[in-house]
């Protein structure tokens, strides 16, 4: 092989291999998708017939991105106008306290629905290692300060549905016959 020929095939592998942490690091935190779908749901209550459901998760507050990003999203989300939003968990990377501040700049604007707002823990909740209880537990403070029912463990009725939050399985607090 040739120098100009191994220069090139190095070249080609040093593109192929920043692929992905550009993709990880560019593109994907800033990659959000509004998707309608219609979900028959059996046994649904009459009442709660063609309302909407919201889901919003992964939202990695913390510095390996701009997550002022998220308060613009948060606006557009609002536009929707649920009925119920959901909070599925890994509300932020952590790192240090830091993140409790970035989290609640970024739940000032939180996305309510009409009939319910919920949530539940994600494993990035519990901080290093997850396994941080009072770091959730923190979070769980800023979440329900912020017009959020956290679910952990628990379930709640409203409106006739049944909502069921279990804390996130590699967590230590999950425990679903609580």
């Amino acid at each position: 092989m040739n120098r100009k020929t191994f220069l090139k095939r190095l070249f080609q592998i040093s593109l192929a291999g920043a692929f992905p942490v550009m993709y990880s690091w560019q593109i994907e935190p800033f990659w959000v998708e509004f998707v309608e779908r219609k979900l028959p749901v059996k046994n649904l209550p009459g009442e709660l017939t063609g309302k909407t459901l919201m889901q919003i998760s992964d939202m990695h507050v913390g510095n390996h991105f701009d997550w002022n990003f998220l308060i613009k999203v948060f606006q557009e989300a609002k536009a929707f106008h649920p009925d119920f939003v959901v909070y599925t968990g890994d509300y932020v990377s952590w790192e240090s306290e830091q993140q409790y501040t970035q989290l609640r700049k970024v739940m000032q604007y939180v996305v309510t629905g009409k009939l319910g707002t919920f949530g539940i823990l994600g494993n990035h909740d519990y901080g290093k290692n997850w396994s941080e209880r009072h770091i959730a537990a923190n979070i769980c403070d800023i979440l329900e300060s912020s017009g959020i029912t956290m679910l952990n463990n628990t379930q709640q009725e409203t409106h006739g549905l049944n909502l069921i939050g279990f804390e996130d399985f590699w967590s230590p607090n999950f425990n679903p016959l609580q």
